[in-house]
């Protein structure tokens, strides 16, 4: 593990690094060997303040090194290069170098330890561990965000409004996602990802679907336990989804039934009415159980999906007027 990142920790969170990382002209990177604070102030229109804290930050990731003269590492080359063109990729780089910097794992460890802190703790933490001076709440409070983001950006956690959650209990307390695909949809995402990596965005590709489309799709599978997300851009069958992805068609609707009558969904089945199902009575029941008013376009694209689970598992049979529960 390297200790060696010369007492700093990030100051900015990862949003504003990034957007001033972004700025800092390419051959700053390529072929400028050193460069001053004020010379990089000057090249992205900042103030030396805010550069003073963005190169603090870039040495806590040991992305930068230096005194008064500064040069990006071979790391930090990279990270900035990629995060133009290929973020998914600058993350990994950035999640490699958080792995191999102690206090980030120290608060990785803690966090796995409890499920969640808040960004005072873990300003507090810092402060116990490494025997510094900062008194302030806010002080604490800013070095907590700026960790706590990073950690986030990095899939080691997810962080919201002052709180940094394991990726564990996230999924825990996660809502159960709102039904964005069909079944024949689901298993055609279970077969593609039997077969790749797991990057979301070779994904979205192979697929046809965009990136923030297919992640909410995902995560219905997920909620059926077929597909897990280890990390920020890449998911990974569970056995149970690398079991579906083989079945044949008869028994994956045998075995899709099971499935969605054991998870988290059955909340919305326990309110569907015996008989007269219809688009409109399911669109009804999910706003009911997610507590939203959607316009109606909206609903009846969830409703259609839902029911389209219902028909698939043969959870509902053709009434006189719509559907009914089978068996009631």
């Amino acid at each position: 593990m390297n200790r060696i990142n010369e007492g700093y920790f990030p100051y900015l969170r990862i949003g504003k690094m990034n957007e001033l990382v972004r700025a800092i002209p390419l051959p700053y990177v390529s072929d400028v060997d050193e460069f001053s604070t004020q010379n990089l102030a000057t090249a992205i229109g900042a103030s030396t303040t805010t550069i003073n804290n963005l190169i603090a930050t870039l040495k806590s990731l040991n992305l930068v090194v230096g005194k008064r003269s500064y040069k990006f590492t071979g790391m930090g080359k990279d990270y900035i290069t990629l995060l133009r063109t290929q973020e998914e990729k600058a993350k990994k780089v950035l999640r490699d170098q958080v792995k191999d910097i102690d206090y980030f794992m120290m608060i990785e460890q803690k966090l796995q330890q409890e499920g969640k802190l808040t960004i005072f703790v873990i300003g507090n933490q810092i402060v116990t561990q490494y025997n510094k001076s900062w008194k302030n709440p806010l002080t604490l409070k800013t070095y907590g965000a700026a960790i706590a983001s990073i950690l986030d950006f990095t899939g080691l956690g997810h962080y919201k409004k002052g709180l940094l959650k394991s990726n564990q209990l996230e999924e825990a307390e996660g809502d159960i996602p709102i039904p964005y695909l069909s079944a024949e949809k689901m298993f055609k995402i279970l077969e593609a990802l039997f077969f790749s990596n797991g990057d979301i965005h070779a994904l979205s590709l192979e697929l046809g679907t965009k990136e923030r489309r297919l992640s909410q799709e995902l995560s219905c599978c997920g909620a059926f336990g077929f597909v897990l997300h280890p990390h920020r851009g890449f998911y990974e069958l569970t056995k149970e989804g690398k079991a579906m992805a083989r079945y044949s068609d008869k028994l994956r609707k045998m075995q899709f039934t099971e499935y969605l009558v054991n998870s988290n969904y059955k909340r919305v089945i326990d309110k569907l009415p015996e008989a007269k199902i219809t688009v409109e009575t399911v669109g009804n029941v999910l706003e009911s159980v997610y507590e939203k008013e959607w316009t109606a376009v909206t609903k009846k694209t969830y409703a259609k999906k839902f029911l389209n689970w219902l028909r698939f598992s043969g959870l509902v049979v053709k009434g006189a007027k719509g559907y009914n529960l089978k068996g009631r």
